[in-house]
């Protein structure tokens, strides 16, 4: 009889084991990945014109009148992509390309002077970069949703920071390094219209400016 109910009572405990392990599985969910890098919203990769070479070299050629301005350029390497005269150019967009590597406008009034990266000093120029990542869709203003979790637009550089940079990259067709060097990024307060080109495609080119653009 005593044999018979610890076989009864083994039986039961196996049951309850085996009840309480499905429970568990069917109650786990798996935890989403949280990516450290958004997904791209476009790509836009830069390459040189195709077409007639002597026509690219005749709209090069060409300056839209008015008062202009030379845009300074902090990059350096073979010009292998050039916007035309007249042609407006929009925030997040490429002004040039160096060594098939946009020169992005952004909106700011603060000229960019240094890398912006983890750790380095705190800095307006840090609050302007982040303002238009959250504008071109790369981040979320916490001030907005309220939301600790989202992109702070202040002076200091976060790993979030980090991250929506690296966003922006990818949506650019470049690596993502998280990094914005120095000659990645041209500031000006409004859109422009590109009055003259300095340089032509294929020219080597190490600061100095590559274009002019319209001035109100």
């Amino acid at each position: 009889m005593k044999k018979t109910l610890t076989v009864v009572l083994i039986a039961l405990l196996s049951v309850a084991c085996l009840v309480t392990i499905v429970i568990g599985l069917s109650g786990t969910t798996k935890t989403a990945a949280n990516p450290e890098i958004a997904e791209p919203v476009s790509t836009r990769i830069i390459e040189a014109p195709k077409g007639d070479a002597n026509a690219a070299d005749a709209a090069q050629d060409k300056v839209i009148e008015g008062p202009s301005q030379r845009l300074p350029n902090a990059a350096a390497g073979t010009v292998t992509w050039l916007p035309k005269p007249g042609d407006l150019i929009e925030f997040g967009t490429a002004l040039y390309a160096v060594d098939n590597k946009p020169v992005i406008l952004m909106k700011g009034s603060l000229p960019m002077h240094r890398d912006i990266a983890y750790k380095i000093s705190d800095g307006p120029d840090v609050a302007q970069l982040e303002r238009n990542l959250v504008d071109l869709g790369h981040a979320v203003d916490e001030m907005v949703t309220g939301d600790s979790n989202d992109l702070t637009v202040d002076y200091h550089v976060t790993p979030l920071t980090v991250s929506s940079i690296r966003s922006w990259q990818l949506s650019l067709g470049l690596t993502s390094t998280g990094i914005v060097s120095h000659g990645t990024v041209i500031f000006r307060p409004e859109t422009v219209q590109v009055s003259e080109l300095h340089v032509r495609r294929g020219q080597i080119i190490d600061k100095g400016s590559v274009l002019s653009v319209l001035i109100n």
